[in-house]
């Protein structure tokens, strides 16, 4: 009896994910710097971080065929960088 193949995240999609939040984190990020704003710049940092983060484990998975770390690691990763995004818009907008 075969082996079921074992899960692993679609590399490409780690790809568009990490696009979809770089480029506004990018913008964030400059917008903060240039008006002086800290939510700004906490919002653009937090989406950045994670854009990189997902490309780096869709690289490992395109190479390796492995994502680059656990699974329960990048959840409190994200949840890390998600929480000082809405931190960084509560700033933002308060």
């Amino acid at each position: 009896m075969q082996q079921p193949r074992p899960r692993v995240p679609s590399p490409t999609m780690n790809f568009v994910i990490a696009a979809l939040l770089g480029v506004p984190g990018m913008l964030n990020l400059y917008a903060g710097i240039t008006r002086s704003v800290p939510g700004d710049v906490l919002s653009g940092l937090a989406a950045l971080v994670y854009a990189v983060l997902l490309v780096r484990d869709a690289i490992s998975i395109k190479k390796t065929g492995l994502p680059a770390m656990a699974q329960s690691r990048m959840l409190i990763i994200g949840f890390g960088c998600l929480t000082v995004y809405l931190i960084g818009m509560f700033l933002k907008h308060a």
